[in-house]
């Protein structure tokens, strides 16, 4: 398997069949003996946006701190043992609507999009 063409930037969808975000990251972890294996996928703007520019990240996270009492916004980490199918879509065995993805949907629509002529449709 290819990380980057196979897992990076492809839907995620949960046990429902709902879309619930697209891989922004890949965490790895190192077993005994150096070999590397794939331990999270993470879901989430700031993880993205490190993947772009590290010092709009830095802005960011400083930002999300202030804006969530100094908890940020952290990542969604899925463990790949809940990953069931790398096709066209990640397939996972987890519900959407119990991750914090859902919150940060919202209060994406309530404090920013709602600013954005078109943002609400």
């Amino acid at each position: 398997m290819h990380l980057v063409r196979d897992v990076l930037d492809k839907q995620i969808v949960d046990r429902r069949k709902a879309r619930i975000g697209k891989v922004d990251g890949i965490v790895l972890a190192a077993e005994d003996g150096g070999r590397l294996k794939i331990a999270f996928i993470e879901i989430g703007t700031l993880t993205l946006v490190r993947r772009l520019s590290l010092s709009l990240y830095r802005r960011m996270l400083a930002f999300s701190r202030r804006a969530q009492g100094g908890n940020g916004w952290r990542p969604y980490r899925i463990p790949w043992s809940k990953i069931t199918d790398v096709d066209v879509d990640i397939k996972a065995d987890v519900d959407g609507s119990e991750t914090p993805l859902e919150w940060a949907q919202e209060w994406l629509r309530q404090h920013v999009f709602r600013h954005i002529p078109g943002g609400r449709s």
